[in-house]
């Protein structure tokens, strides 16, 4: 697949230099891209003036087709009016189009290591909504000495257990436990839509609240 590209413009994180770079906004499961979306290297920038290395998160989509899922990432996804404008374009779609991009899964995420997880999710045939209240179950749960505000981060990593990272800098790992999984998956997805949307805590707290 071509690339497509699109010039950024970026400002260091550590001197506060402002500068432009090329980025490929269009990214396929067959790409050398892919692998470092997974080692952690994709989007990679170095500042010209101080050589800082940093990660750039900024709009573009990945789209697998053999398993048919599409992530379109995009730091604006924080705010819920970028994500409806989205889904009104897809109304917008002639018939060819929109009948092709029905195809797809298509999956929200607002920074690069979400959409990490979500491919690592995706291809190991995993529901990333069945995770996502995996997880907050588990912050609900005595299992774990962490509240929801103690943690930075909860990803499913590629060893196939959670990675957790703390406000506090703290690091842990907590098993991937299938019997859980397929609880949760049995009890709640008769009711998940596969719209697109980011799944998240916020989502799965939503979620949570509104079928009770």
């Amino acid at each position: 697949m071509k690339e497509r590209l699109k010039e950024f413009h970026m400002t260091c994180p550590e001197c506060g230099h402002g500068f432009d770079g090329e980025f490929n906004t269009a990214v396929f499961e067959d790409s050398i891209e892919r692998e470092e979306i997974l080692k952690g290297t994709f989007a990679q920038a170095t500042c010209p003036e101080c050589g800082h290395e940093f990660i750039l998160n900024y709009r573009f989509v990945y789209t697998d087709d053999s398993l048919k899922f599409m992530i379109i990432n995009d730091p604006n996804f924080v705010d819920v009016k970028n994500r409806i404008a989205l889904r009104s374009s897809f109304k917008l779609l002639d018939a060819v189009r929109k009948n092709e991009a029905e195809k797809f899964e298509v999956i929200l995420t607002t920074e690069i290591n979400d959409l990490r997880e979500k491919i690592i999710l995706m291809e190991a045939g995993l529901s990333i909504r069945a995770v996502e209240l995996m997880k907050y179950i588990l912050l609900e749960s005595d299992e774990l000495s962490l509240s929801h505000d103690q943690v930075a981060s909860f990803r499913y990593g590629l060893d196939e257990s959670f990675d957790i990272q703390t406000r506090g800098g703290d690091s842990m790992k907590l098993p991937f436990l299938r019997e859980i999984y397929e609880k949760i998956y049995d009890q709640y997805s008769p009711y998940f839509e596969e719209k697109a949307e980011v799944i998240d805590r916020a989502w799965a707290f939503d979620f949570l609240k509104n079928i009770k």
